[in-house]
This record gives structure tokens, C-alpha cells and sequence, in this order.
């Protein structure tokens, strides 16, 4: 998946575990900006083995191992 394909708020399957989490974006971050230090744009999530888990933690991904749910 592109960067400019990733939907703020929107949930996402990791794609060598698509039948495991799900990752919540909630920022796209530019190389070398804000709190990335990386040459790489990574987005910023949620991480929660549940899609409507309140319990979560924030994992930053390479917007290509992110792939679309398939519900």
C-alpha cells in the first residue's frame, strides 16, 4: 500500500499476519520528521488484537506491510 492510500482512522491488516491484529492509522509520518529519526515514511498506529479494542498499543509500519481488511 502507498502512503497516500492510507486513510487516517482506518483499520488495517499487517500483511504477513493477516489474521492477526489490527492496526488503526493515526499518522503518516514524513522521513526525517516530528518523532521519526528514519530515511523512510512510517505510519503511526494502533495496535490491537481486537478492530473495536479499547486496549491498544502504538506500532510504527512501513506503509507497504500495511494491506487492506478483508472482512
Amino acid at each position: 500500500m502507498r502512503a497516500k492510500d492510507i486513510i487516517l482512522g482506518e483499520s488495517y491488516r499487517h500483511r504477513d499476519h493477516p489474521n492477526y491484529g489490527w492496526a488503526r492509522a493515526i499518522k503518516v509520518l514524513p522521513q526525517k520528521k516530528d518523532e521519526n529519526t528514519l530515511n523512510k515514511i512510517v505510519v503511526r498506529c494502533e495496535w490491537s488484537v481486537d478492530k473495536d479494542s479499547a486496549l491498544s498499543i502504538t506500532k510504527y509500519f512501513l506503509p507497504r506491510d500495511l494491506t487492506n481488511a478483508k472482512e
